[in-house]
């Protein structure tokens, strides 16, 4: 790793970088120093948005949903035989909904808990990108770490849709024992503890989520030596909803966006990707990685897993989330050991190598299919 990006990378992870914070607005100044002496052009964005999405979507759904699976289950053991079917379905379809809304516009247009984020944004004066490097600044702290919320997520999820199988074999006139209904609130109330703790807090310094995908985007920028065709997007309030990248790409801006969250020291490479435009990104990284030796796992995202790339591709644009970690990178996401004592910075080197070929592809091919 070059002395400025390990420079970059703990100026950036010295303090938490809670969105609004002081520290945030100084990891941008180092940002927007870095870009300028990369000869980029730098912009700061101002947006408002809504913190109720970000700060308490995931506990109230979590709670709800744990509710209803408890209330179906006691309308069941009463030997209500139609309830708990259509409460279970009406409740899964609701909260979908609603979360889906939340996500997508809410969060920008919901009138509680307004605040303000700043994006920065990069380009070679005169130049119009057509790919963009992108990662998220800020940080947020949670009582539970990522892999232990995950995991509740998943568990309570299961719960769910366990007590929807057996409130509808109910309705279809079938008698399940108690204990189906007994072992599907117990997984759901399980699931739904880890879940409901998820409540947003600033005890992070956040060096791996997301000091080093920061320092891995200026990396490869620095490698690019003023590529035209190609910019530069730091986003704010990722951790509260995706915001800044929702307000970014509600702008109906054009182009493919690699976006940077979370580089380790160990662990493999991962290109996450969702929408069908992504597809000529995950080729052209596949390319690059064959062509380089550099072994990457693509997969798709998983419902419910929230990266910027997620905005971007919800409103058209071609996007895929890099990343580099292991089991125990998720174990301390979001939480007080995601700090400079468990990163070196290792990875942020070979992944900004990977991207900026990647990127320097897309912006080629992109710059032969305009029209001359």
């Amino acid at each position: 790793m070059r002395p400025q990006d390990d420079n970059l990378l703990r100026d950036l992870a010295a303090a938490p970088r809670p969105t609004g914070g002081t520290h945030i607005a100084e990891s941008r100044e180092h940002c927007a120093r870095a870009l300028n002496e990369l000869g980029y052009e730098v912009r700061q964005h101002a947006f408002e948005y809504s913190a109720l999405p970000g700060r308490f979507a995931t506990p109230m759904f979590g709670s709800a949903a744990a509710l209803l699976v408890g209330m179906a289950g006691t309308l069941a053991l009463a030997g209500d035989r139609f309830t708990p079917a259509a409460l279970l379905c009406a409740g899964g379809i609701a909260m979908a909904m609603a979360g889906r809304w939340l996500t997508r516009r809410g969060v920008l247009e919901l009138p509680m808990l307004r605040d303000r984020g700043v994006n920065l944004e990069a380009t070679l004066t005169g130049d119009t990108p057509t790919v963009w490097l992108a990662a998220h600044l800020d940080s947020k702290s949670q009582p539970m770490p990522t892999l232990v919320r995950s995991a509740g997520i998943v568990l309570e999820g299961a719960g769910y849709v366990a007590a929807l199988a057996i409130a509808l074999a109910s309705a279809a006139g079938a008698q399940p024992h108690e204990f189906f209904w007994a072992f599907a609130g117990t997984v759901t109330l399980v699931g739904a503890i880890p879940v409901g703790l998820s409540m947003v807090g600033s005890r992070s310094p956040g060096a791996l989520d997301n000091a080093s995908g920061v320092a891995t985007v200026i990396a490869a920028a620095r490698l690019l030596a003023g590529h035209p065709g190609i910019g530069v997007l730091i986003t704010d309030a990722e951790e509260l909803g995706l915001a800044g990248a929702r307000a970014w790409a509600s702008e109906r801006r054009s182009g493919a966006v690699l976006n940077c969250d979370g580089v380790d020291d160990v662990g493999e490479a991962t290109v996450m990707h969702s929408g069908r435009g992504a597809r000529r990104v995950v080729d052209t990284i596949g390319a690059v990685a064959n062509a380089t030796g550099v072994r990457v796992q693509f997969i798709r995202l998983f419902p419910g897993v929230l990266t910027d790339s997620v905005a971007f591709a919800d409103a058209g644009m071609p996007s895929v989330t890099l990343s580099r970690g292991s089991f125990s990178s998720f174990a301390r996401v979001h939480s007080r050991r995601d700090d400079l004592n468990h990163l070196r910075g290792d990875g942020i080197a070979p992944m900004a190598s990977l991207l900026a070929e990647s990127v320097r592809l897309l912006a080629n091919e992109s710059k032969r299919a305009r029209p001359s």
